[in-house]
């Protein structure tokens, strides 16, 4: 250390001219306030005198800073035209060390162009911080968004911490009916306070009043700015014209400006209608959002106390709702629930990326040694001719400046352009980055980051070669030859350093994306419970007084399904409210006989399902009958469940002797809900996800569910089919789609086959995977050139060496075998070093593992099997090529 700081010390030490004219001038002030003095002068004004007799010692002092920052910008300049004619002398080394670089920085601007968007840029909100989405929290289980009309109504009473309270439910559709045109809008219920509360602004007419925000008010709704260009062609009387939604008049009352901000929610909203959720609710179902912004004065913390205080006056009024009494009202901020699970994924392979980084940049140190070993003549010219080793050092950094400029340049190009590509493809279900990357800018921040990482990197990479290079023996270097023995191995010393480095991070690198690998193999292979392949989907939102009720939704499938069942080709064909891993319900239930549960201690997925839906996913009856067309209104009401519900709930008895009733007591709308009877027990299926283990799960017949729900909740949600083909469901599904809406009369959307639904349900995992598989490849890449590099150096000096071995009578195995120890050896210790850090760092991707631990034996013996078979085929060639060396041409070259 002490050394360093010598070193540093030389480096910023102040310029000798100047010292020695700042000594002049204090000199000939010194004699002429003497002589002033001696005239009879006070020593103050003597001393004024001289420096008005000297003509001014401050603007002496300016005029010679000014020169010396004119030397100093002159010297820089001929640095950096100096480096930049250096560079173009060794091709070979610019091009390599650039596209190192470019790797590295390309990679790590890339993961921060993500980062950028989101987490660093602001949401469009006037005064965002304000801003937060309210939710239920355990202890330390993170935050429970959905919330309740009844946790809704008790928020809007907590006027000492909010301003504006506002409920939304986004991803809506309508059917729009207008002359001969019948499509779907995306929709979106909000309460009163919404477009206050997100500051929007609305372009024409004006926003919801309170009065129609309340249940069974007048149909009003607002549209978007682009639908009202789209559809209505910018109409400028649209305020107070009538637009059939659902099959019932809507009277438009505005026009919502398109704003940034309505982005953040996802899907372009074209149609916003009033919530109309009653404010004396005790309805405890949670299936929408609510926002708030808090009152001016009032801190996060502080909302979050007074919110979480105000829980025991929910649970007096409700106690059978949170009785869990760790379970508390929160809130969170509104950047950080539109990020949601991303902020530590991103954190991670921001980290992931500072690896590949390191590496590139320790691939170009070992490099730039090499260079420097053939540059010791130069040097000790320039020694010999004057130049200081501030110099020298200051020359070789602008050179390593130029280097990492350039390859920022590359990198950042390389890295927008590849993560754009990439968010094309999969954008891994994040909001903030638009529909296909289109909101990830090449901004000031981006632009910033690259040259800042550029910089860094040519310190980073620069420096240590430049402190070698410019220690120069003046003697030994204008040798010929003379210092390389010294030299070199201090080099050696340092580039093997390096190399080891480079294969610890490489370990570690590899062994995080050998685990995610590992992990999202597991996840797909897992046992789904229900069969993808040859199965499409497709959606319709039956609205309209015909289908008010469960009968008019029971004939219009029957009628869907006849039609659809007709297409050659189709195997079986169902209608459900919720498409395993796209949607999901839960309920409450009680179980007959049994002592009646607190409201949320038996809790189960509900799913409305007609007939033929568990031969469409193929998942099997292990007990009891399932559902038929005899299941209708008029039958008695029955219900299936799953293994994993009669495991949990029916452990020492037969839930096929037992009935249950579902949503008392919580929906108002299941205040009819009858007892039914279980009549069977099917198979578990990963509903909710495929690293999720089964839920219980209870299913209804469509024909069934109360007509009070089918009221408020159907007319609101797309109906799905799904339905399975003998052959590939690409060649059907046009004709499916055709026949269906032939059938019913709506408007078909959303077609999807069952295996995109997976692939969108797994799209974050196979994002982080894609990013890590190519870091891990990068990192084994650099690495083994590291190795190569340092070996083929190291056979090229060792060339006399290794001429006299062989003219001394080794065997050439022997010499072989010298330089694959050496290369092999060093090897080895990184890869200890690597993985004794990896085994420590595992555990921070633990969250993000399914079915594999941290520490798995596995990737432990894999990962350094893995880099000890490209690290020997890289040290293999140097190897040969030791052997090829002619001892006579050896010694007589030396």
């Amino acid at each position: 250390m002490r050394r360093f700081l010598v070193r540093l010390t030389n480096v910023v030490r102040p310029n000798p001219a100047e010292r020695e004219m700042t000594r002049e001038i204090e000199a000939h002030l010194g004699l002429l306030q003497e002589d002033f003095e001696r005239r009879g002068l006070p020593p103050r004004e003597a001393a004024l005198a001289a420096k008005r007799a000297y003509g001014g010692v401050e603007q002496a002092k300016e005029l010679h800073r000014e020169t010396r920052s004119f030397l100093w910008i002159e010297q820089f300049a001929q640095d950096v035209r100096h480096g930049a004619r250096s560079l173009r002398k060794s091709p070979g080394f610019t091009l390599t060390a650039i596209a190192a670089l470019a790797l590295g920085i390309g990679a790590t601007t890339a993961i921060f162009s993500i980062v950028n968007t989101m987490l660093l840029k602001p949401l469009p909100i006037a005064d965002v911080d304000r801003l937060v989405f309210l939710a239920t929290a355990g202890e330390g289980d993170g935050f429970n968004p959905s919330a309740s009309p009844a946790m809704f109504a008790h928020w809007r009473t907590q006027a000492s911490v909010f301003e504006k309270v506002s409920a939304l439910l986004p991803d809506q559709v309508m059917n729009y009916t207008g002359g001969e045109v019948v499509e779907q809008w995306n929709s979106m219920r909000v309460s009163a306070d919404f477009f206050r509360c997100l500051g929007v602004r609305i372009l024409k007419g004006r926003e919801f009043a309170s009065e129609e925000d309340v249940p069974n008010g007048p149909p009003v709704a607002v549209i978007g700015q682009t639908l009202w260009n789209r559809r209505f062609a910018g109409d400028p009387a649209i305020i107070g014209k009538t637009v059939s939604l659902n099959g019932k008049p809507h009277s438009v009352i505005g026009v919502l400006e398109d704003d940034p901000a309505m982005a953040e929610f996802g899907t372009p909203t074209d149609v916003y209608v009033p919530f109309g959720l009653d404010p004396n609710s005790s309805d405890h179902g949670e299936y929408f959002l609510v926002m708030a912004r808090l009152k001016p004065g009032v801190t996060l913390e502080q909302g979050k106390e007074r919110l979480k205080a105000s829980t025991s006056e929910f649970r007096a009024r409700f106690p059978k709702v949170l009785n869990d009494t760790t379970v508390h009202f929160s809130l969170v901020p509104g950047i950080e629930f539109l990020v949601g699970s991303m902020r530590s994924v991103l954190l991670i392979l921001l980290a992931s990326v500072g690896l590949v980084l390191l590496i590139a940049c320790a691939n170009v140190a070992n490099l730039s040694l090499v260079r420097a070993a053939g540059r010791q003549r130069e040097m000790g010219i320039r020694a010999a001719i004057g130049a200081g080793r501030g110099r020298m050092i200051r020359q070789l950094l602008s050179e390593s400046v130029l280097l990492a400029l350039a390859g920022g340049a590359a990198g950042l190009w390389l890295g927008y352009s590849g993560m754009r590509a990439l968010l094309a493809v999969n954008t891994a279900d994040m909001l903030r980055v638009g529909e296909k990357g289109e909101t990830l800018l090449l901004d000031w921040r981006l632009m910033g980051f690259a040259v800042v990482v550029s910089l860094f990197t040519a310190v980073l990479f620069g420096l240590l070669p430049a402190l070698y290079s410019s220690r120069v023996d003046l003697n030994a270097a204008l040798k010929d030859g003379g210092g390389r023995s010294h030299q070199g191995l201090r080099q050696n010393k340092a580039r093997a350093t390096l190399v080891v480095s480079e294969v610890a991070l490489a370990v570690i690198l590899l062994v995080g994306s050998s685990l995610l690998i590992r992990s999202f193999t597991t996840m797909y292979s897992v046992e789904r419970g229900f069969e993808t392949n040859n199965v499409v989907t497709m959606k319709v939102l039956l609205t309209g007084p015909k289908h008010a009720t469960a009968a008019g939704i029971a004939a219009t499938v029957r009628a869907g399904l006849q039609r659809i069942r007709a297409v050659p080709g189709v195997e079986a064909a169902s209608a459900t409210n919720a498409v395993p891993l796209q949607d999901g319900n839960s309920m409450t239930f009680d179980v007959i006989g049994r002592p009646q549960a607190t409201t949320f201690s038996q809790i189960a997925g509900w799913t409305s399902v007609s007939p033929g839906f568990f031969d469409v996913f193929r998942i099997p009856v292990r007990r009891g009958r399932a559902f038929t067309q005899r299941d209708g209104t008029k039958s008695p009401p029955v219900v299936m469940i799953n293994e994993a519900m009669a495991k949990k709930y029916w452990k020492d008895g037969d839930p096929l002797n037992d009935q249950i009733v579902i949503g008392k007591g919580v929906m108002a709308e299941f205040s009819d809900e009858p007892v039914r009877q279980i009549i069977g027990i099917v198979g578990d299926i990963r509903d909710t996800g495929l690293d999720q283990a089964p839920r219980p799960i209870m299913y209804v017949p469509t024909g069934q569910v109360p007509d009070a729900f089918i009221a408020k909740y159907f007319q609101d949600g797309p109906l799905a089919w799904v339905v399975r083909t003998h052959s590939d469901p690409n060649k059907l599904a046009p004709e499916i789609q055709r026949q269906l809406r032939d059938a019913i009369g709506l408007p078909v959307s959303d077609l999807l086959l069952m295996d995109e639904v997976v692939s969108v349900s797994t799209a974050r995992q196979r994002f982080s995977l894609l990013l890590m598989s190519v870091f891990g490849f990068v990192a084994l890449a650099l690495a083994a050139i590291g190795i190569y590099g340092l070996m083929a150096y190291t056979v090229e000096q060792r060339t006399q060496e290794i001429g006299i071995r062989l003219a001394l009578g080794a065997e050439a195995g022997q010499v072989r075998n010298m330089v694959l120890r050496q290369g092999m050896g060093l090897t080895m210790v990184g890869v200890a070093i690597g993985l004794t850090a990896a085994w420590a760092a595992a555990r921070v991707l633990e969250d993000f593992l399914y079915g594999v631990k941290p520490q798995d034996p596995v990737v432990f013996a894999i990962v350094p099997a893995t880099l000890g078979a490209v690290a020997l085929f890289a040290v293999w060639l140097p190897a040969r090529r030791a052997l090829r060396v002619d001892p006579a041409v050896a010694l007589r070259h030396e």
